[in-house]
């Protein structure tokens, strides 16, 4: 699970860097994120770590509750993001192995083997989102959204 973790971390690292290979001073082009299919998702998978950067079985959670599925969908629903321009904005994706960052995983099904869509949540607010035609983390929001964090943490009852 944790050489899982890292691996997935390196690639969307990788992604979100060669995303920001663009030029420097080119505006942001943003726009407000749709989730697709947010019906079909009953199931929800937290991943975190501890304080030393491990992800484990105390920092993980499966969410069953459809209810609670959908009211998380709503929070994040409809941020306003962009594409990461510069290195040092996709850097910011780094923060996944620090303690108070979560990647979600949305799933029509307990194991997440069929309709799935990826979301982190960091730990300064950021949120990157999964383009939706293709399974890459390609969106992060324009600006911090720590109260949106807090909000999740309280709906999703995280407490690591």
């Amino acid at each position: 699970m944790r050489m899982l973790f890292k691996t997935f971390l390196l690639v969307s690292a990788l992604v979100i860097g060669l995303v920001g290979c663009g030029k420097e001073n080119s505006k942001a082009n943003t726009r407000e994120i749709i989730i697709p299919k947010t019906e079909f998702y009953q199931y929800l998978f937290i991943q975190s770590v501890d304080d030393k950067g491990i992800s484990t079985k105390e920092t993980s959670k499966l969410v069953e509750d459809p209810a609670v599925v959908q009211d998380y969908i709503r929070t994040v629903n409809r941020s306003v993001v962009m594409v990461p321009k510069t290195e040092k904005q996709a850097e910011v994706v780094k923060q996944l192995d620090k303690q108070g960052s979560y990647i979600i995983a949305l799933g029509d099904t307990k194991e997440m083997n069929k309709l799935t869509y990826k979301i982190y949540m960091l730990k300064d607010g950021t949120i990157f989102f999964q383009d939706t035609m293709k399974k890459e983390m390609m969106y992060m929001t324009v600006k911090k959204e720590p109260e949106k964090l807090e909000k999740v943490k309280k709906i999703l009852d995280i407490n690591f």
